[in-house]
């Protein structure tokens, strides 16, 4: 009889549990002021007030998070969250995420620098190689192939490769951090030369760290990406493929009736 039942009451658990977990809709993301971050204990953001706005409208309660990178990305691959911000479009994601064409948001990539070091002829990936000057990145983080065309892997790969976990197998120049406020932090400090960010991004997260006066950039963009918001594809959130589409289409109408350029500007004036 116990041969039975404890089979059978397992089976139960994992029933009950994935319907507890089919009844919530969760959107996970890293730290990326000012689109998603934590301030004051809740998670705000120009992507926040958006996702809020339309998932409201869609008659859905959506709870927000905002983790590490790695630890977002994994709760994505075992279907826990119903979608994440912030995803730029890689191949090796496809089986775990289904991107929308809309983005949230498009950044443009610079170099930060310390104001006291920053170079008058400084030339981008050309000077940063040629200097020798240590990058800060962050680790799982999706950069563009030109990135890795400048500091390929120590095996003389250009292609990204996963959540670059083993840091040995990275080029000697590129010094990893947990995220972005940590990167800034060690460039304030000196302990990295540079710190490749968008643009907006470094230097809201610059503002809310109190070291803006200490910390510079390099106008010209090194690259440019869209940044769309992903919905998970292991997620058993019931008619969530269908609940993207009408997120999507929300989005655009924002973008077109101004409601989109309002939240921006109350974040970025």
């Amino acid at each position: 009889m116990k041969k039975i039942i404890l089979p059978t009451l397992i089976a139960l658990l994992v029933f009950f549990s994935s319907i507890v977990h089919a009844e919530k809709f969760t959107v996970v993301g890293e730290e990326f002021a000012p689109f998603e971050f934590k301030q004051g204990g809740k998670v705000v953001g120009i992507d926040v007030d958006i996702a809020r706005h339309i998932f409201t409208k869609l008659g859905i309660d959506a709870e927000f998070k905002i983790l590490p990178w790695k630890r977002a990305w994994t709760q994505v691959e075992d279907g826990e969250v119903e979608a994440v911000f912030t995803t730029s479009r890689k191949s090796k994601r496809e089986p775990f995420v289904a991107y929308p064409k809309e983005d949230m948001w498009v950044s443009d990539f610079v170099f930060f620098v310390h104001k006291d070091k920053k170079q008058s002829d400084f030339k981008g990936f050309e000077s940063a190689v040629a200097g020798n000057l240590k990058v800060g990145i962050i680790p799982g983080n999706s950069y563009k192939k030109v990135f890795w065309e400048a500091f390929p892997y120590a095996n003389g790969s250009t292609e990204f490769q996963g959540d670059l976990v083993a840091s040995a197998s990275l080029n000697k120049q590129l010094q990893p951090a947990k995220d972005l406020s940590t990167n800034l932090k060690k460039l304030a400090r000196g302990r990295v030369d540079l710190v490749i960010a968008d643009k907006t991004v470094g230097q809201y997260t610059a503002k809310l760290n109190g070291f803006s006066d200490q910390i510079s950039y390099y106008e010209a963009p090194l690259y440019g990406k869209g940044y769309p918001m992903p919905f998970v594809k292991n997620s058993m959130y019931p008619g969530l493929m269908g609940i993207a589409a009408k997120y999507e289409a929300a989005l655009k109408e924002m973008k077109a009736n101004g409601e989109y350029q309002k939240i921006m500007d109350k974040w970025l004036k």
